[in-house]
């Protein structure tokens, strides 16, 4: 905990030193394939992230919005659906960008002005949370081993430490496997709890397949922790269950957006064809994989990849559930944000043949998100809120293991800081995370 407490301090105070110099070094940093060859984290001064609304009128007209904003403009799209469009803009494009939108009576609504100032300000809180009674935490601290809390997001090693201590304290009911290893040699870690794994139902957790969407790991670690922390009196529903958690899908990722790119969504694979890296995993499962959603361009964040499967997470995760699917009763895979709890199809058109059961189920939970923290969430077919998307994992599940309670949760929030969600929102999120989970245990009961 003291090495990432450093980490952290030291990213601060390089805050400052990178505000003096960040007009100068934006302009000349040498780049190449999505990275910054002189290792200084790369900047987002006074670039803007705009909500576009009217997608309906751009989709009428056959207008890509999001993808000339993408390949002309230098965009990074945030959420894109039927509804409107969130993407960040540099500011070097903002002019023309607006003239694009305008040219084509688009309007957009500008969420933040200056993306670099909602990450400071994640940096600076969670920081600030985690010193703000030292002697507490330096009491839990020495009680918990990896200094797993929910004040701030942490590094790849602590939650991993955090899942080894859970089965370090309960050897008889949890088995942490290595399932792979990413392209950086990370490993990708399972943990297993179960007082019967031959004979009872099995649910799927995971979080972190994107990057940047920090929250999802607080949720996956936090939901661990309530199924842990007081296993001996959880109900029937809970302990009549084999779970399975993985935390970080992609550990790569991760911790690429955690020291280099704030905003990056992909693995970090490299292409054969380009300088760009990385491969959105979650339109690389073997569902629908050339359809809608995804791009065959390396460059792109929903670059699907060169193959179905062709990415070492995505098959790990695809071999390691193939072998266990008997008896493999949910899937549940934590996103954000927009706040709903979705289920298939996503990458058409369609919904399964069971719908009114996920429906009744995800209303459920949300009901009980709102009595417990008062957040709204929707409860809806995927592709019909989100948009068509094909090689997702949530739709694989289904078709390829014949899983019947599969959701996707996009957790908090609805746009206000995006990916960026100040640390002081984690534990509600996590809590409405694990609601979720909750509420399909008993489904499954």
């Amino acid at each position: 905990m003291e090495g990432e407490m450093s980490q952290r301090l030291g990213q601060l105070m390089l805050l400052g030193m990178l505000l003096a110099m960040a007009s100068a070094t934006n302009s000349s940093l040498a780049f190449q394939g999505n990275e910054y060859l002189n290792g200084i984290p790369e900047r987002f001064d006074e670039t803007q992230l705009w909500r576009v609304h009217n997608m309906s009128d751009a989709m009428l007209q056959s207008i890509p919005v999001g993808q000339v904003l993408e390949e002309k403009f230098g965009g990074n799209i945030w959420k894109e659906n039927s509804k409107f469009l969130d993407v960040s803009i540099g500011k070097e494009h903002v002019k023309a960008a607006r003239s694009f939108l305008q040219a084509h009576r688009l309007d957009a609504e500008v969420l933040s002005d200056n993306v670099q100032s909602l990450i400071d300000q994640e940096l600076l809180e969670g920081i600030q949370a985690t010193q703000a009674q030292p002697g507490a935490r330096s009491k839990k601290a020495s009680r918990s081993g990896s200094g797993m809390h929910w004040k701030d997001y942490h590094d790849l090693e602590t939650i991993y430490a955090f899942m080894r201590e859970i089965r370090a304290k309960y050897p008889n009911i949890c088995r942490l496997y290595t399932i792979g290893q990413t392209a950086e040699k990370r490993d990708l870690k399972v943990l297993r709890i179960s007082e019967n794994p031959r004979e009872f139902k099995k649910v799927w957790i995971d979080g972190g397949i994107h990057a940047r969407e920090w929250i999802s790991p607080a949720t996956v670690t936090f939901i661990l922790y309530q199924l842990m922390h007081n296993w001996e009196n959880q109900p029937a529903h809970i302990r009549g269950l084999t779970w399975y958690i993985m935390p970080v899908m992609n550990p790569d990722g991760y911790e690429y957006s955690r020291t280099t790119n704030r905003l990056w969504r992909k693995n970090r694979s490299a292409s054969r064809r380009t300088n760009c890296f990385g491969v959105d995993l979650n339109r690389n499962f073997d569902i629908g994989w050339t359809g809608f959603g995804s791009s065959k361009d390396p460059c792109s964040d929903v670059y699907r990849g060169s193959a179905a499967a062709s990415e070492l997470e995505t098959k790990a995760v695809s071999d390691f559930l193939a072998k266990r699917k008997y008896n493999l009763e949910a899937y549940l895979t934590y996103h954000s944000y927009g706040q709903m709890v979705v289920y298939p199809w996503a990458y058409k058109a369609v919904k399964v043949k069971d719908s009114s059961v996920l429906q009744r189920v995800a209303s459920t939970a949300v009901d009980r998100i709102a009595q417990k923290t008062g957040s709204s969430y929707t409860a809806a077919v995927t592709h019909e809120v989100l948009g068509i998307a094909g090689g997702g994992s949530d739709d694989w599940s289904r078709a390829a293991l014949g899983v019947k309670y599969v959701y996707t949760i996009e957790l908090r929030d609805r746009g206000t800081y995006g990916f960026v969600l100040p640390p002081k929102f984690i534990k509600d999120t996590a809590l409405e995370g694990w609601t979720v989970a909750e509420t399909v245990a008993q489904s499954i009961g």
